[in-house]
């Protein structure tokens, strides 16, 4: 288990730095990752900063968010996480991040649609309301009511929220619906109205482009480019 739990930690800390790096979360934003069999879960700390990210700065919080391990407390918006693993046994990992241009979408109540290969699952994404900090047990049921089985949701004015089997599947949908979002973006503004993925062609790029190769190689390519950057300078110290 310690050694599961080391593992774990190391993939949370390089998903926020990286996330870091591309400007899907700023000074705020989480990660979180449910440790397997358990109702515990993996978060990065509220006060640690995301581009200096270490492994100490990881806490273990049971399903009530309370700190069971870990030098600092839980970002103030845990109820996103807990919430969610309470009512999603399927997941594994719940992403937090401020990303542009989805929220410039939701801002201009453009409905996000599928423009782009990788993100050719964006369809129906649902709208969560409440612009305020989810920081109460209230609101993140009715968050993880809103994302129901979707794997993500839209905050309007604040942000996204991506749930997924795993963290690397997190972390991929959460890079994809942003760059869908940016192609759907500037589309519209070449066009008053754009083309988007529908029909069989929608399902046939749908399945081409969600496989387990290429959620890695996603991965890979972004944790090789923050190395040579020295993004993911000392993670584990």
């Amino acid at each position: 288990m310690d050694t599961q739990v080391d593992e774990l930690k190391l993939l949370v800390v390089k998903a926020v730095r990286m996330l870091e790096r591309i400007e899907l979360l700023d000074n705020n934003g989480h990660v979180s990752v449910r440790i397997p069999g358990t109702d515990r879960f993996l978060i990065n700390s509220r006060k640690a900063s995301r581009a200096s990210l270490s492994v100490r700065d990881i806490v273990l919080c049971d399903m009530d968010g309370k700190l069971l391990e870990g030098d600092s407390e839980p970002p103030s918006e845990f109820h996103i996480h807990t919430e969610i693993y309470k009512r999603r046994d399927d997941v594994g990992s719940v992403v937090h991040n401020h990303p542009h241009y989805q929220t410039v979408l939701g801002i201009a109540d453009v409905p996000l649609k599928p423009v782009f290969g990788v993100g050719a699952f964006v369809q129906d994404v649902p709208i969560f309301e409440d612009s305020s900090l989810i920081n109460t047990r209230e609101l993140g049921i009715q968050l993880a009511g809103k994302l129901g089985e979707e794997s993500s949701v839209l905050l309007r004015h604040h942000g996204t929220v991506v749930a997924a089997e795993d963290i690397k599947s997190a972390f991929t949908i959460s890079v994809f619906l942003e760059e869908n979002a940016k192609k759907q973006y500037d589309a519209s503004l070449l066009a008053p109205s754009i083309k988007v993925l529908e029909g069989e062609n929608l399902e046939r790029t749908r399945t081409s482009n969600w496989q387990p190769s290429i959620i890695q190689k996603l991965w890979t390519y972004h944790q090789e480019k923050a190395e040579k950057q020295g993004a993911l300078s000392g993670i584990t110290e």
